[in-house]
């Protein structure tokens, strides 16, 4: 039976609303994706020295070259010797053999004062590494325009500028460590920093469209042709050449954690995973074997071990070079003589 005037005024009318709500979504999810993504803040609501942490830091402001704006950090050193630090529990302390840096990166939400960072960061310490925390322009105390992909990218460049020119820090001591969003900035620092000691990304994931993708409401748009933010990790770690570690909780209720498994099958040797059973987003220890401070542990074990093996090869190269070279030197020197000579007989 054929539809009335009236039902078909209807139906299109209908039809019209559905499609102009669609639309009006696409152009809001293009138009307003950073603010979706990046959700900053800029109190800062504890410090190194607060009593429950009780880790002295200093403030650092760096310039992000060739940009406006400048990020903040808080340089937090090593433990001394004779300094008595809180700690977890039977859990690895002051592993390293020789001084490394952390560059902390934090995650897309509030800033690096976030309680969960710091105890992040203390775990690092009590484990004997001096840390690096900073905020993207933006977040917290830095100064700049809210973030998007190139300048968190830019803002984790000054960082590491930071470090090695300003410190003096070598690169292969620094560990570059990324949390869920920090991950993915962390990956491309460190692909565009072959030298560098190691990576830790920790609950990441493999692309934004992906991750996008996987949230029921949002997978009926285009996500492909509306995200400019891609951070496309999956892609990128192909290309990385340092060590890398991937750490993430099973229970994770933001991302996934079969992502950290296929940025792990991508990625080329050395590289290690830890994936904790009862550990979700924003809480990843674990306690045994599945403690996240002892796989650094593991890792920092890895991490000197290739830079041993790598030391050997490069003297046993060194050696054969300069026994070539004498051996070169000697025929030079006879062959030197006897034309000498021959010069004198004539």
């Amino acid at each position: 039976m054929p539809l009335s005037h009236k039902s078909r005024k209807i139906l299109l009318a209908i039809a019209a609303i559905v499609s102009l709500t669609y639309i009006s979504t696409c152009l809001f999810l293009f138009f307003r994706q950073r603010y979706l993504i990046f959700r900053p803040t800029a109190t800062i609501s504890t410090l190194p020295s607060d009593p429950s942490l009780n880790m002295p830091y200093e403030n650092v402001s760096i310039p992000v070259v060739g940009d406006r704006g400048r990020i903040h950090g808080w340089w937090i050193p090593a433990p001394s010797a004779q300094e008595k630090i809180s700690t977890l529990p039977n859990e690895p302390m002051k592993i390293l053999k020789s001084p490394k840096v952390i560059l902390y990166l934090p995650g897309t939400g509030g800033n690096k004062s976030s309680r969960g960072y710091l105890r992040r960061i203390e775990g690092l310490r009590q484990l004997g590494f001096a840390v690096l925390a900073i905020d993207y322009r933006g977040y917290g105390q830095s100064q700049g325009d809210f973030p998007n992909e190139d300048r968190v990218y830019a803002d984790s460049r000054a960082a590491w500028n930071y470090l090695t020119q300003v410190r003096g820090i070598l690169p292969e001591q620094i560990i570059i460590y990324g949390e869920s969003l920090g991950g993915a900035i962390a990956l491309d620092l460190a692909v565009r920093h072959p030298q560098a000691g190691g990576l830790i990304m920790q609950s990441t994931f493999t692309s934004m469209a992906e991750t996008v993708k996987r949230m029921n409401y949002l997978g009926v748009f285009p996500i492909d042709l509306l995200l400019t933010q891609q951070f496309n990790s999956i892609s990128k770690v192909r290309r990385l050449s340092v060590p890398v570690l991937f750490l993430h909780g099973i229970k994770d209720e933001v991302i996934p954690f079969d992502m950290s498994q296929r940025l792990y099958a991508a990625a080329s040797a050395p590289k290690q995973i830890l994936l904790i059973p009862k550990a979700g987003h924003f809480g990843i220890y674990g306690r045994g074997r599945y403690s996240y401070l002892r796989a650094i542990e593991k890792f920092v074990k890895t991490i000197d071990s290739t830079a041993n093996s790598l030391d050997y090869l490069a003297q046993s190269n060194l050696s054969t070079s300069n026994s070539q070279f004498s051996i070169r030197n000697s025929f030079k020197r006879l062959n030197s003589y006897f034309f000498n000579v021959s010069e004198i007989g004539h």
